[in-house]
C-alpha cells in the first residue's frame, strides 16, 4: 500500500514538534511544559489531599499523607493519557501505536471502573467486603474512582483517533478479538457457576455474592494488564523504533505506579492490616505490572532504539519493504561470495 506524499501545508500539520509543544500557532518549549506539569502535580496532590476529607482507616497524620500520595498517582496516571492523544492529533497519524493495546485497555478499564465505583459508592458491596475481611473497609479511594472513569473516557478518545487517522496498514490482530471472546465466555461461565453454588463467604445461604462478581471483573482487568503491553513491545521491536509511542506517557505511568504501590503499602503498614493488599490485589498488580513494562519501554526508547526514532510516519509495510531489501542484498552478497569461491 503506497501512501500519497503530503503537500507542504499538510506536512505543517502532521509533523510533530521536536523541542516544543504546539497549540495552534503557539509553540511552548517542552522544558517549560515539564516544569509546569511537575508543579501542577504537586499542588493538585496537596490541594486534594488537604481539601477533601479522607475516607480511610489510617491514623493521623498518615490519613493525609496517604491522600496526598493517592491523588499524586491519580494525576500522574490521568495525565499519562494526554501526550499520546496530543501526538496522534499533531501527526494526524496513529502509525507506531499498537491497536491491540488500546482495545485491551478499553475493556480492562471498563471492568476496573465497575469494580472501583461499586466498592466505593454501593454500601451493599462494602458490607460484603467487610464480611469477608473481618470488618475492614475497602481500600478503594475517591482518587481510584476518578482515575478509572477518566481512563475509560481517554482510552475511548484514543480508539476514535485510530478510526479517523492514518494507520499505515496497521490493524487489530484477530488473535486479540479471539482472546476477548474467550475471556467473555470464561467470565460468563464463572458467573453462572457462582450464581448456582454461591460465593466464598461464611454466609452461604445467599445464592448470589456480588463481591465475587466484582472480584472477577478486577481479575479480568489485571489479566488484561499483564498481556496488553506485549503488542506494543513487539511493535516497537518489529519497527526497531518507538516513534509514534509517546515516551512521556511511559514516564508518567511509571511515576503513577510507584506512588500507587507506595500508598497501598503505606496504608497497610500504618493500619497494621495487610488486607489492603490481599483485598485489592488488582491495585497492587496494576502498579507492579505497569512499572515492569514501563522499564522495558524506557529501555527500548533510551537504549536499544535511541538512534531510530526519527521517522514517526514509517508504516509496517514500509518497514517490511526495507527489511526485504536488506535480506535480498544479503542473499545477493552471499551468492556472489559463493561464486567467487567456486572460481
Amino acid at each position: 500500500m503506497v501512501h500519497p506524499t503530503p503537500n507542504e501545508s499538510t506536512k505543517i500539520t502532521r509533523e510533530a514538534p521536536t523541542g516544543y509543544v504546539q497549540l495552534g500557532t503557539v509553540k511552548i518549549p517542552k522544558r517549560i511544559v515539564v516544569v509546569c506539569m511537575i508543579l501542577f502535580f504537586i499542588s493538585f496532590a496537596f490541594g486534594m489531599g488537604f481539601g477533601i476529607e479522607p475516607h480511610t482507616d489510617d491514623p493521623p497524620p498518615w490519613d493525609r499523607i496517604s491522600a496526598i500520595v493517592g491523588w499524586g498517582y491519580t494525576v500522574a496516571w490521568m495525565t499519562s493519557f494526554y501526550p499520546q492523544v496530543y501526538l496522534n492529533w499533531v501527526r494526524k497519524s496513529v502509525i507506531g501505536l499498537s491497536f491491540d493495546f488500546q482495545v485491551l485497555n478499553l475493556v480492562g478499564f471498563l471492568c476496573y471502573s465497575a469494580f472501583t465505583i461499586s466498592l466505593f459508592y454501593i454500601e451493599y458491596m462494602r458490607d460484603e467486603y467487610r464480611l469477608m475481611y473481618d470488618g475492614s473497609n475497602p481500600s478503594v479511594r475517591e482518587n481510584d474512582v476518578v482515575f478509572a472513569t477518566h481512563a475509560v473516557v481517554l482510552t475511548a478518545v484514543t480508539c476514535s483517533q485510530i478510526v479517523i487517522y492514518e494507520k499505515g496498514g496497521q490493524r487489530v490482530n484477530p488473535v486479540t478479538w479471539v482472546a476477548l471472546v474467550l475471556i467473555l465466555i470464561f467470565f460468563l461461565s464463572w458467573v453462572v457457576e457462582l450464581s448456582v453454588n454461591g460465593g466464598n463467604y461464611a454466609d452461604r445461604n445467599r445464592p448470589w455474592i456480588w463481591l465475587d462478581f466484582l472480584n472477577g471483573l478486577s481479575w479480568v482487568k489485571l489479566g488484561i494488564s499483564v498481556v496488553k503491553y506485549t503488542p506494543q513491545v513487539y511493535l516497537n521491536y518489529r519497527r526497531k523504533s518507538t516513534s509514534g509511542w509517546n515516551i512521556y506517557n511511559i514516564l508518567l505511568d511509571f511515576t503513577g505506579g510507584v506512588l500507587s504501590l507506595g500508598q497501598l503499602l503505606m496504608d497497610s503498614i500504618s493500619q497494621g492490616d495487610w488486607s489492603n493488599v490481599t483485598g485489592n490485589t488488582v491495585k497492587f498488580g496494576l502498579g507492579f505490572c505497569s512499572m515492569f513494562f514501563d522499564i522495558i519501554f524506557m529501555t527500548q526508547h533510551y537504549v536499544i532504539y535511541k538512534d531510530n526514532n526519527g521517522n514517526s510516519f514509517q508504516s509496517l509495510e514500509e518497514d517490511d519493504a526495507k527489511q526485504a531489501e536488506v535480506e535480498s542484498a544479503l542473499r545477493t552478497m552471499t551468492e556472489s561470495d559463493i561464486a567467487k569461491e567456486g572460481v
